[in-house]
């Protein structure tokens, strides 16, 4: 391989590096954002159902105390809100799955607490990098960590089919006979 093909590859590989790291501080910014914004909790108060608090009274002549607990105008308790997903570093992602023997993506999000779709965003980027790979498809889709073994084996595979090929292509040929010049 010459210096120049060797440099393309190391600047291709540092892009895909570059492009992970940009992709998980554009979601931990984007979860920071969604957790401080006062303007999204303003928002949301001014477009929830109103709520009907209960009052008890516990003697004669005290003043009714509203319960703890909110409840909308049908009687129902209100749900508390969902927890923002979790942003997964890439490191983290591929410890797991170093140390399974591959997981689907429903459970990568159930073991990490990520967003299903950042985590398959990084997967991707990881795949393109080459430090993961798919096997399956659709729901049936697993991830796994290539491990050294793995490199090995795929450049034996490669080294094997290159010296097959010249021997199939390079078979030596019948030699034509050179034109008579007059």
């Amino acid at each position: 391989m010459s210096d120049s093909q060797e440099l393309v590859i190391s600047i291709d590989r540092r892009l895909a590096e570059a492009r992970n790291e940009i992709a998980s501080l554009e979601a931990a910014l984007a979860a920071m954002s969604a957790q401080t914004a006062p303007t999204a909790t303003a928002t949301s108060a001014r477009t929830a159902p109103r709520t009907a608090t209960t009052t008890t009274t516990s003697a004669p002549g005290r003043k009714p105390r509203g319960s703890a607990t909110p409840t909308t105008s049908s009687g129902r308790r209100r749900a508390k809100p969902a927890r923002p997903p979790e942003v997964v570093p890439a490191g983290k992602l591929e410890a797991l799955l170093t140390s399974t023997e591959g997981l689907t993506t429903a459970e990568l999000v159930a073991r990490t607490g990520g967003d299903r779709q950042q985590l398959l965003t990084l997967l991707r980027e990881l795949e393109a990098a080459g430090r993961v790979r798919r096997s399956g498809e659709r729901r049936s889709t697993r991830w796994h960590a290539i491990t050294d073994e793995d490199r090995i084996a795929a450049r034996v595979a490669e080294l094997e089919r290159q010296r097959a090929q010249p021997a199939e292509a390079g078979a030596p040929r019948k030699a034509r006979p050179l034109a008579k010049v007059s």
